[in-house]
Order: C-alpha cells, then sequence, then structure tokens
C-alpha cells in the first residue's frame, strides 16, 4: 500500500505539477552535509502541460568524446588525471574533431569509478575543485565545443552522509529517501545488488527535490547538460521533474539517458518528455555483440547485416522526429572496440567509416580513436582494465601521462604502436584516419545533417549494406562490407547520376552512374566505399 499511495502522490506531483512546497531536509548536526547554501527550492509551479519537446541543435549532428577523467591527462603530477588536464589537451580534442565532452563521475567517492557518489555538489579533491568545472565549461566555449557531466540519479554511495544517518535508524528524517527490505532498515535495494550503491525512493518528493537541485547548481557553473546514469531504474515521473527543472533554467541544455535496452520498443518511450537523447544500445548490441565477448556482431563479420534495415526502420517508425539517437561502438563499460576486432586495421578503420557516416550524434570513447585495447579483467580490478590510461607516448612516460593503474596483465604497454606521440606524425595512422573521417563529415553536408535511407542492393555473398544521405543539393552513397571476402554489390537504383563518382574516403573514380539505374561495384573485404558526385555536376 504504501508503495502505491507514494506513486500516486508523487505523480500529481511530478506529472500534473500540483504539489506545495518542499521542506528543505535539516541534516543531522554530527554529519557533514553535501547540500551547499542554496536551499532546496520548491518544487515547479503548478501546470499542466509539459515543456515542448524541442532537443537542442548543436547536439543534433555532435561528437560526443567520453572521457574517464582519472585516465585521460594528469596535469598535477600524481599518476591521476584531472579537469585541469582535460583543458590542457582540448586542443587535441578540437584537432580531432569533437564538439562536446562527456567526463564520467568527478564527485567524492570512495571507488575509482566514481558511480557511488559520496557528496554530489563538490569534486573529488585528486580531480580538481568547482573552479576547475568553470574554467573548462568556459575553455571548451571557447572552442565551440559543449561539456556534459555524468549524473547518477538512480543511487548513491552507502558512505554519503544522508544514507549512513538512515542506515539501521528507521527514525532518521532520511530513512524514507532508500528502498528499505526489513524494519530496521539495515537490508536495502541497491544498484545490481552492490551494496556499496543504496537505491534512492524516487517516489519521495524530497528526493526528486534534492537531485533536481543537483542539476541546477551544475547548470550554474557552466556545464550544458547531463549524461543520465541507469536511467532504466528510476520512475518515468521523476525524469519528467527533471527535465522540467533543467529545461527551465537552460531550454538548450542537453539531457542525454543510459537507458540500456536492446529493442527499440523499450527505448523509444523514454524520449518525448523525459530525454532529448539516448544512447543507441539496439544498434551496439547488433554490431559488436555482447559486450563482454570478442569478435561476435556485424563488425566482426560474424552477423548478416540485414539487421541493420530492421533496426532503422523500426527506429524511424517508433522514434519522435526530434529525439536524438547517439550511435556508438564502445564506452566504459564495454570491451574495447580493438580488441573487440583483434586489432585487425582494416575493421578498424571499417568501424571509423561506418560510425562517422551515420546521421546524428556519434560518440567516442577515449583512446577508440587510436586503437587502445582493453576488456573486463578479473578482480579487484575488473573494468579498470577497460578504462586503462590513455596512451599519450610510445614510452609510456611523460607530461601528463597517467599512471594510476599498470597492473602487470594490462592491455596497453610501452613501445605497442599505440600511443598519440607514435600516430601523429603517420598520415595513415588510425588516429588521422579519424581525423580525416571527422573533417569530412563536418565538411559534407549530406553526412552531417543529411537525411537517411538503406539501400536497397544484392550481393555475391552476405556481408553488404548501406545508405544513402541527402542534404543542400549534394548526395552521398555510403557503401560497407562486413565479410571478410569480396563481394560483388548491384544497388537496385543507384540514386544520383554522375560521369566519375568519387570514393570521399580514397579520391578513387568509379565509373559513371544513372540514377534510377542499376549499378555495380565490387568491395574488398572489410572495407567502405562513401560516393559522391563530382563538383559541378
Amino acid at each position: 500500500m504504501r508503495g502505491i499511495r507514494w506513486s500516486f502522490i508523487v505523480l500529481l506531483i511530478l506529472v500534473n505539477g500540483a504539489c506545495r512546497p518542499i521542506a528543505p531536509p535539516v541534516p543531522s548536526p554530527a554529519l557533514p552535509t553535501p547540500v551547499p547554501t542554496e536551499t532546496i527550492r520548491p518544487a515547479p509551479t503548478p501546470t499542466f502541460t509539459l515543456p515542448p519537446y524541442t532537443t537542442p541543435a548543436w547536439f543534433r549532428s555532435a561528437v560526443l568524446y567520453e572521457i574517464f577523467l582519472r585516465s585521460f591527462y594528469d596535469s598535477d603530477g600524481d599518476g591521476v588525471g584531472d579537469l585541469r588536464g582535460i583543458i590542457a589537451r582540448l586542443d587535441y580534442l578540437q584537432s580531432l574533431g569533437v564538439t562536446a565532452i562527456w567526463l564520467t563521475p568527478i564527485h567524492p567517492s570512495p571507488s575509482d569509478h566514481g558511480y557511488d557518489v559520496m557528496d554530489y555538489f563538490h569534486v573529488r579533491p585528486e580531480y580538481g575543485t568547482v573552479e576547475d568545472v568553470r574554467a573548462l565549461a568556459e575553455a571548451a566555449h571557447a572552442r565551440g565545443m559543449r561539456v556534459l557531466l555524468d549524473f547518477v540519479s538512480s543511487h548513491l554511495s552507502n558512505q554519503h552522509p544522508y544514507f549512513r544517518d538512515a542506515f539501521g535508524n528507521p527514525a532518521s528524517r532520511y530513512s524514507d529517501w532508500f528502498i528499505w527490505q526489513n524494519e530496521a532498515h539495515t537490508r536495502y535495494l541497491s544498484f545490481d545488488g552492490v551494496l556499496a550503491m543504496p537505491r534512492f525512493n524516487h517516489y519521495n518528493p524530497e528526493v526528486v527535490a534534492y537531485l533536481t537541485q543537483v542539476a541546477r547548481f551544475w547548470l550554474s557553473q557552466g556545464i550544458d547538460g547531463f549524461r543520465v546514469d541507469n536511467a532504466t531504474f528510476p520512475p518515468k515521473a521523476f525524469f519528467v521533474a527533471l527535465r522540467r527543472e533543467v529545461k527551465a533554467v537552460n531550454p538548450d541544455a542537453l539531457l542525454l539517458g543510459e537507458f540500456w535496452v536492446r529493442s527499440v520498443s523499450r527505448l523509444a518511450p523514454a524520449f518525448p518528455d523525459q530525454f532529448d537523447a539516448l544512447f543507441d544500445f539496439p544498434l551496439y548490441h547488433i554490431m559488436l555483440g555482447d559486450p563482454n565477448r570478442n569478435g561476435d556482431g556485424v563488425l566482426s563479420g560474424q552477423s548478416d547485416p540485414v539487421l541493420l534495415s530492421t533496426l532503422f526502420r523500426e527506429e524511424a517508425q517508433l522514434f519522435p522526429p526530434q529525439s536524438l539517437a547517439v550511435r556508438f561502438l564502445s564506452n566504459h563499460d564495454t570491451n574495447r572496440l580493438a580488441t573487440e576486432l583483434n586489432r585487425d586495421p582494416a575493421r578498424l578503420r571499417l568501424a571509423a567509416a561506418f560510425l562517422t557516416a551515420l546521421p546524428g550524434p556519434i560518440m567516442i570513447y577515449y583512446g577508440e580513436e587510436i586503437g587502445m585495447l582493453g576488456q573486463k579483467g578479473g578482480p579487484p580490478a575488473w573494468d579498470n582494465y577497460r578504462r586503462e590510461p590513455m596512451d599519450w607516448y610510445a614510452s609510456g612516460e611523460g607530461p601528463g601521462q597517467t599512471t594510476w593503474f599498470r597492473p602487470p596483465d594490462r592491455w596497453n604497454r610501452p613501445g605497442d604502436g599505440i600511443s598519440v606521440e607514435e600516430e601523429e606524425q603517420d598520415p595513415s595512422s588510425l588516429l588521422n584516419t579519424y581525423r580525416r573521417l571527422l573533417r569530412l563529415r563536418a565538411e559534407t553536408p549530406a553526412l552531417r545533417e543529411g537525411d537517411f535511407t538503406v539501400l536497397e542492393l544484392t550481393a555475391s555473398a552476405p556481408g553488404a549494406w548501406g545508405f544513402v544521405r541527402r542534404a543542400a543539393g549534394q548526395t552521398v552513397v555510403a557503401l560497407f562490407n562486413f565479410s571478410d571476402q569480396p563481394l560483388s554489390v548491384t544497388l537496385s537504383a543507384f540514386p544520383f547520376t554522375a560521369s566519375a563518382p568519387q570514393d570521399l574516403l580514397n579520391g578513387r573514380a568509379f565509373p559513371p552512374t544513372q540514377a534510377g539505374q542499376p549499378y555495380a561495384i565490387s568491395m574488398p573485404g572489410a572495407s567502405a566505399v562513401w560516393l559522391v558526385s563530382p563538383p559541378g555536376e
């Protein structure tokens, strides 16, 4: 009954906006409080309509770069990456083609990963200060880049003072902030059963007010939005309230949800009144398969790319027109792309060509652009093997190099040919391939903002797939051979006429094409082609 009662009350409060002011929580005098001097505001003014669903224009073709902060760049010599280190490498990110960065949690936490937050209003000391967050936002904005923070709203640390006050203390004023499983309040619901991360009770209006206050605070520091962690757990009403509060502060702020589901039908409902953008996990699972296994997806040549046609058809039918699906091929919770693809140079370039030709925002995980390796390890490090220090130097030593995680069995080592230093001067390196592809994406209207249609084609064997994109009178035909074998690929109706269509990827000229007529092309194994008509035709 209690859960039903809270559900009813909160749906009234959050969806209809009909609520009374919420008194700010008063922490125990014996405990430190993470709440800043600003008190928790009352809930939004009563309204019976949701904010219009308008997604930020700046993110619609963004290149998002995920940074696991402690691994990226160390500005003060303690071996741990920090905020000032990111500022020092903004020129590198800009040269890559990045337009927005997402930082994994920056808050005080007892863990390496930081997803068990002890204090939402401050910065982990080894990462810097709130002032450093403001400085990063200002430096990024000066380059036309945006900054997103990880927002952990489904759970917190069991070391957070509010939880410590409530644990084993049913009389605590924070007692109803969490989901207890016994009367003594010593057993509780937690993220993935990990006791270090107790779940919030989002049916408590005080919890909603507290978390929306967190979002408002970081927006006031110049942050451009949030990547919302584990969005599959909190109820819809919470995200409706969060969206309303964020958009009231800054209508152009981004809410990007980690809604880890494999089906489009489960992903689509989270868009209109909750999130501007969602990670395209259904696409990830088709392309890479199981995040804990290697070599079992389309990109490895092990699945039929016809699955992509079904996926994009479902997305076109079920996603709202303004919604943004963020395409990606790896992140901090998956085996790294280069390990998935067995460090195959052709397949790494194929993956880059596929990702950068897709519509909407795309995401690159730090080190993906240089082919860093990594997969989930054993205890106690586990996912740290997926989050190893960024390889800046061939020797593994140099200014800014992080050193916090260097076990004997690590994946990335000195002299392995994988580093920014080694790849910087090689025009054919993976790093320079990403730079070139992202520059083409930025300079080619059809790739940056064009519409998207899956091509009808046949091939001599399974493995071929492609699409066409159009904008500003320009058309790009993107074709991919995901198999190991050369294929003869025939398009049933080529989309444009050209005397000598050109491959944007390498400048090669192809035989003439006629709009609406069949067109055959031979493709090597694990390869891509981006065909455009020559200028003036």
